[in-house]
């Protein structure tokens, strides 16, 4: 027993001089001296251009200098001679005499100057230099439908020798590097590009572009030309290719006709350059059946003061192929009816309104889209902006005409992807889709609606589609659309109840601008015209 006792006092003795020696040894320890210098961390290429980049990272303590290697053509394999070795006393190099459009690694180490033992292991970072911009901008003359001249002004000692653009690879000749010019055909109208310019392999210019409205066939129209005979003479299927200019569209010095062209034949009618395009001054009026496109124009109704619609429907019992109006600009006068008529008892195909944006037609005893005796088949807003329109009337308006057309399907009304701003904002008495054409089809989606102040809401008919189809809306400072206001009429056939109430945050709504803040519902849902989606 004495023997146990006499152990266990000694290994409990033991462990406290231990417990106590350690204690005593980390007290005093004010610093801990490692064998080497830490690598650079934090290292970044900043400031990088055709020929320079500025190394920086975070001092190594202990250190009193720095070796930087530079390889070219490398992505941090560090194989073979680098290209420079440089020191530095600081935590920053600037590199020069670098080549444009060239991979680079560049790595760091530490030193101690008189120990060379505390050398540090290397730490690398990777950039490119920027490329030189020898290409100069195409101008809209040097843009075609399936091609495009390039022409370019290089640095003395230098040379070109490729140009790339979209698949296809040029190879510059002689005669087109005296010239500083080549001409690469093959492309697709209508197509944004990017042409890159090459020297020994590394890109020296790129600049975008868009080939102009496919020419093929096309009778090409410019502003001096008389386009009230073009038109009017048209035998059919003619396509007409504008260049950039003001054309006045009266047909005629009738005052009920002023400001409008006569369409009789199923035309269509172009901007050659998406960035001059054609301002046609005046309205449309179709007869006999004519179908009509226009496409990358702006329209503008307010000529010699005209009162009446921008496409008016004049011929009765016809039935008229597809209106489709694309990528214009649209507006009109304060005062001006609207902007599509039916007062005939005619069919219309389709009318189809897309990618544009609508502007300043308040309408004054006219309803927005205005069908009163006739039956457009399918009408299809999508991926336009819509504002200050329809501020005193009905922005859809179809009326039952049904006894007029027995036996035909009633009306595919479709608004997808646009934004509508101050719409129907002064129309308390009034609706935005006023249609009660018997059996019609109603579908209302990914929208943003602004402003609005209709006290009728959306429909106040039991002939509107019951069940419409709603998805993906969002609403701001509206009346009576996700559910009744204060001064809503008891007579409102349906909400759209599963709509957001949520503020897009545009960037200068009053400024045309319906840019969306990214933070806001909207936006982090894809609603509304598609052209205001933007990253910012």
């Amino acid at each position: 027993m004495k023997k146990s006792k006499i152990f266990s006092l000694c290994m409990f003795g033991l462990a406290t001089l231990a417990l106590t020696s350690c204690s005593d040894a980390a007290d005093e320890i004010t610093s801990l001296i490692f064998g080497r210098n830490f690598s650079p961390v934090d290292l970044e290429a900043k400031n990088v251009s055709e020929t320079t980049a500025t190394l920086q990272w975070t001092a190594t303590e202990g250190a009193t200098s720095y070796v930087i290697e530079v390889f070219a053509d490398d992505s941090l394999t560090f194989n073979g001679t680098p290209e420079k070795t440089l020191t530095a006393e600081s935590n920053t190099i600037a590199l020069n005499g670098l080549s444009f459009d060239t991979k680079y690694s560049a790595r760091v180490k530490a030193l101690t100057a008189g120990d060379e033992s505390r050398t540090s292991k290397w730490n690398g970072v990777y950039f490119r230099t920027n490329t030189k911009q020898f290409l100069k901008n195409p101008k809209p003359a040097d843009i075609a439908d399936r091609s495009v001249t390039l022409k370019w002004e290089v640095e003395e000692g230098f040379d070109v020798s490729t140009i790339v653009v979209g698949n296809i690879t040029h190879e510059i000749t002689a005669e087109e590097k005296a010239a500083s010019q080549a001409t690469i055909s093959g492309l697709t109208p209508e197509t944004s590009y990017t042409a890159y310019l090459y020297y020994n392999g590394k890109q020296c210019g790129n600049r975008t572009f868009t080939t102009i409205a496919d020419l093929a066939g096309a009778i090409l129209v410019h502003p001096e030309d008389d386009i009230k005979t073009i038109i009017e003479e048209a035998a059919g299927g003619e396509v007409f290719a504008l260049y950039g200019g003001t054309y006045k569209l009266n047909y005629n010095e009738d005052e009920s006709t002023t400001g409008a062209i006569k369409v009789s034949q199923n035309i269509t009618i172009k901007g050659i350059y998406p960035t001059d395009q054609p301002v046609l001054k005046g309205r449309f009026e179709l007869y006999d059946g004519a179908s009509l496109t226009v496409s990358q124009a702006v329209i503008d109704g307010r000529e010699n003061g005209t009162t009446d619609q921008i496409f008016n429907f004049k011929t009765a019992d016809v039935n008229y192929g597809p209106l489709v109006v694309e990528n214009c600009e649209i507006t009109g006068q304060s005062a001006c009816k609207g902007i599509l008529y039916l007062n005939v008892a005619s069919t219309v195909e389709s009318i189809t309104i897309n990618n544009c944006i609508v502007h300043g037609i308040e309408c004054e005893g006219g309803d927005f889209i205005d069908s009163r005796k006739g039956l457009p088949k399918s009408v299809t807003l999508s991926n336009s902006t819509f504002y200050t329109v329809a501020t005193n009337r009905d922005f859809i308006r179809i009326d039952d005409a049904s006894g007029n057309f027995a036996g035909v399907a009633g009306p595919k009304v479709t608004v997808d992807h646009c934004t509508l701003y101050n719409v129907g904002a002064g129309a308390a008495n009034y609706r935005l889709l006023y249609v009660r054409f018997a059996e019609n089809k109603l579908t209302f989606t990914n929208n943003i609606v602004v402003g609005t102040n209709y006290k009728r809401g959306f429909t106040n008919q039991s002939k509107s589609d019951p069940t419409p189809t709603l998805q993906n809306n969002f609403y701001w400072n509206c009346e009576n659309l996700t559910a009744p206001g204060a001064g809503a009429d008891a007579t409102i056939v349906w909400f759209d109840e599963n709509g957001t109430v949520a503020n897009p945050g545009f960037k200068n709504a009053d400024g045309g601008d319906f840019t969306l803040n990214v933070d806001s519902e909207p936006y982090k849902n894809k609603a509304g015209d598609p052209r205001w989606i933007v990253a910012q």
